[in-house]
């Protein structure tokens, strides 16, 4: 029973999750004497993001953001001379539309208490939610979350604790470990997002950090402990053994060589998190308190069309970009390590290589020249063979920009990448090739069933990497050989944050939103790869 003792801990673990999850209403929402502005539902604020906008644009057949707009200006009291500055003449008539449409839906509100007091029990915490998805005709993302965080924390913990005294068998415990972890990150979120309700949902103007209530502090550190702890008690019984201190002793000379890499890394790598709250505050540099906006940004993201063109640009360069350079660099390790001569070998390595080490402004100027409409070498030779009538300006056409990134990379870093696969080539045994010699094979068959299945586990392992990188398709290539003409396919992520953290309007708030999206797909994707390399019996990173 030693080894079980940890699934103990998660039991106590989970039951005290249970817990704080069913008594989590208790914790403080804004405390009403701190806010700067009043704790009262902004009733104009709470109908201009109504679904009213919305339905107001589509009987009208006019675009959302010009009603919007029109929505704001009444709002802050503008003048109608000033409101209809940007409208055509026949289309006067939706200030009164949108005025009677924000009148209604202001009445309506008035009639709603959401928040005559500063805590909740369990169903009255689940019934606030509900009453803003209901009655503030809103998307409130924070309100799906804390309905779903609460429900699903207590089911799993029932359904665990039901498992654990019906039968004690292996395959519960490992059910029970892996429901702790569940539960405590869902109601870790819960907590979040039932602060955050406060931001959302009832149109606090004027929230800063000091306006949180004490107990959430206290939940989200108690949390988090339970979280380390459950963390622990769950793969204690995988490292049991695996490291003791007499190892440690041993390798102590080891242990204090790396701690400066692990400084390094956590105070350049991880320290910087610290920054990723800018994606839920309206960030302003000099401010000395900075104003709370909940989830805004990553709404206004997900939203808006030019950010789902630059994430669909990304993905697809990245897997083009995947796939060519691993099918490149494989076949060029395949053929390079058929080359007898020594020198020739080493001659070709060289060759291949160099063109990593350029920079990209080099290469784009070179990619320029090759594909110039006057003396770019590739018109040249498709004009001379009658392929085309006229020269083509290939940075002038978006459909072309994909493909001319790919080709880019490939002849970059084929050669570069090659590298791990002629070193995992030279690990094979020599004796399998002698062998399919005496048996008939040809050199393509030796590759075919020798060489490919030898290097097998470098390529799934070299691949979950990347499948990681997907969100990374690149920033140099792209901003410089993108133009206006091919912006719609040219534009990425990474740009993208660029022009919004630096450009016109900066808002590093939303360039920090669509890192922390970026990063969270490619952790995704790494945890997702690794699991489906498990699965399939295949070499995996963890």
């Amino acid at each position: 029973m030693k080894k079980r003792k940890p699934y103990y801990i998660i039991i106590a673990i989970l039951s005290f999750t249970a817990i704080i999850n069913i008594f989590l209403p208790y914790l403080k929402l804004p405390e009403r004497e701190r806010l700067e502005d009043g704790s009262v539902l902004n009733l104009e604020q709470a109908a201009l993001r109504s679904h009213i906008i919305d339905r107001i644009a589509k009987e009208e057949g006019m675009k959302r953001s010009v009603i919007y707009d029109v929505a704001k200006n009444i709002i802050r009291g503008k003048e109608f001379e000033d409101i209809v500055e940007d409208l055509e003449k026949e289309d006067y008539y939706i200030v009164d539309v949108v005025t009677a449409g924000l009148q209604a839906k202001v009445s309506e509100l008035k009639n709603i208490d959401l928040y005559n007091q500063e805590q909740f029990h369990f169903a009255e915490m689940l019934s606030l939610a509900a009453s803003v998805i209901k009655h503030l005709d809103q998307d409130i993302i924070d309100s799906v979350i804390i309905i779903v965080t609460m429900l699903a924390t207590v089911f799993l913990s029932l359904l665990a604790g039901c498992c654990m005294l019906i039968t004690r068998g292996v395959k519960k415990y490992k059910f029970v470990r892996r429901t702790s972890l569940a539960v405590v990150l869902l109601s870790l979120l819960g907590l979040i997002s039932s602060n955050s309700i406060s931001i959302g949902a009832l149109q606090v103007e004027q929230f800063y950090a000091k306006n949180w209530g004490i107990g959430f502090f206290v939940l989200i550190f108690t949390q988090l402990l339970v979280w380390v702890l459950a963390t622990v008690a769950s793969y204690h019984e995988q490292v049991e053994g695996f490291v003791s201190w007499r190892m440690v002793v041993r390798q102590k000379q080891l242990i204090l060589m790396s701690i400066p890499f692990v400084l390094y890394a956590c105070l350049f790598n991880y320290y910087p998190l610290a920054g990723w709250t800018m994606a839920f505050q309206k960030f302003k540099p000099a401010a000395e308190e900075q104003l709370w906006v909940a989830w805004d940004k990553f709404k206004f993201l997900f939203s808006n069309k030019e950010f789902l063109m630059v994430f669909r640009n990304t993905v697809a360069m990245s897997v083009i970009n995947l796939v060519f350079s691993f099918a490149f660099a494989i076949a060029f390790a395949l053929l390079l390590n058929e080359v007898k001569s020594i020198k020739g070998k080493k001659f070709v390595q060289t060759v291949s290589y160099l063109p990593h080490f350029l920079s990209w402004i080099i290469v784009a100027g070179i990619v320029q020249d090759v594909l110039s409409m006057e003396t770019g070498i590739i018109n040249t030779v498709l004009i001379r063979t009658h392929l085309i009538p006229s020269a083509i300006n290939f940075f002038a056409d978006p459909k072309y920009f994909w493909w001319i990134i790919a080709f880019a990379v490939v002849w970059k870093e084929t050669g570069w990448n090659s590298i791990i696969y002629l070193a995992s080539m030279t690990s094979i045994n020599p004796d399998l090739y002698e062998a399919a010699s005496i048996d008939g094979a040809g050199r393509l068959r030796k590759m075919l069933h020798i060489t490919l299945p030898g290097i097998r586990a470098t390529i799934f392992v070299l691949l979950i990497i990347n499948l990681g990188m997907i969100m990374n398709s690149g920033f140099e290539a792209q901003y410089l050989l993108g133009k206006d003409l091919n912006r719609a396919t040219s534009q990425v992520i990474d740009i993208y944050v660029l022009n919004y953290s630096f450009g016109a309007g900066i808002d590093f708030s939303l360039g920090t939103a669509a890192g922390i999206f970026k990063s969270l797909v490619s952790i995704l994707l790494i945890f997702v790869a690794n699991q489906v390399a498990k699965v399939t019996g295949q070499e995996r990173l963890f």
